[in-house]
């Protein structure tokens, strides 16, 4: 079968993401439904320039993102129109941080963050992640209020189910 449909699936996504005919025809179905929450997700702001080789997976919507993991929450997001930014900086006390994804909520343009950690039987990933968490607290961004967080690791990876669930309950 990939060896006879194989060339068809890649003319689709080529045709998907490289074509602007297309992507006008579908941007109704994935863009978010008011003017106000496009344009946010339009207006340019201050990205993570930091690591850009690891920039490798490319999503439905034309960005990279730095994991599988990333690349199906952004699927998630852009398929159910979610206005979202992916890595935009946000300042915390004289630092700077760049969540995964800011989120504005499509019904109450409240904003969220959400982190995925996506390594998380690293000892030393997971020490970052506590203090990043404990950050994020310590400026009154709470995890599962205005933050959003998903944990995975080799032996548990994250899954589009899990992500589905996630994102259900607080946007749709």
């Amino acid at each position: 079968y990939l060896r006879h449909h194989a060339d068809e699936t890649a003319k689709a996504e080529d045709l998907l993401t490289n074509h602007p005919g297309y992507q006008e025809l579908l941007a109704p179905y994935f863009t978010p439904k008011s003017a106000k929450l496009q344009a946010w997700v339009n207006t340019p702001y201050e990205r993570n320039m930091s690591h850009p080789e690891n920039l490798v997976h490319r999503t439905s919507n034309g960005i990279f993102v730095r994991s599988k993991s990333e690349a199906m929450i952004a699927l998630f997001l852009y398929t159910n129109q979610i206005p979202f930014r992916y890595e935009c900086a946000l300042s915390l006390g004289g630092m700077t941080l760049y969540p995964d994804f800011t989120i504005l909520h499509p019904h109450t343009e409240k904003v969220y963050y959400y982190e995925h950690f996506g390594m998380m039987d690293d000892a030393m990933y997971a020490k970052n992640t506590y203090s990043k968490l404990q950050l994020y607290a310590a400026h009154g961004i709470v995890p599962s209020i205005q933050l959003i967080t998903t944990y995975e690791t080799k032996e548990h990876p994250l899954s589009y189910e899990e992500i589905s669930w996630v994102c259900s309950h607080y946007f749709l």
